[in-house]
């Protein structure tokens, strides 16, 4: 689990209709722009909540490899304001980002044990 890209995202997007949707399989996407201003679509994986703050966890839809069994999730510091805007940060902390790495596997795998149960 990665919390930098390396496209240098501004993360701060709002979300609308146009770029909050889900793909032909129904995933969620969410989408970033770079430094460049160029769009970067993104899976959304789910919300981690630790210490009152909620981190999302993203994957880039380019970076996701069927054949490979490892894949780069991002973490992001997630609000929302008043107006119901969405804002993605980077975590640069590396304490903080080992921390919501163990609170996102402990989610997945009780999500897991319940699918399974």
């Amino acid at each position: 689990m990665s919390g930098t890209d390396d496209e240098k995202h501004d993360h701060t997007h709002e979300h609308d209709e146009s770029c909050a949707h889900e793909d032909e399989e129904g995933d969620d996407i969410v989408t970033l722009v770079d430094a460049d201003g160029g769009e970067v679509d993104h899976y959304w994986l789910g919300l981690v909540e630790l210490d009152e703050e909620q981190f999302a966890l993203l994957c880039p839809v380019d970076e996701v490899d069927e054949d490979s069994e490892t894949t780069n999730v991002y973490v992001y510091h997630y609000s929302e304001d008043e107006d119901g805007a969405e804002s993605f940060e980077a975590v640069e902390d590396e304490e903080l980002l080992a921390r919501v790495q163990a609170a996102a596997e402990k989610m997945f795998d009780e999500a897991e044990s319940e699918e399974e149960a």
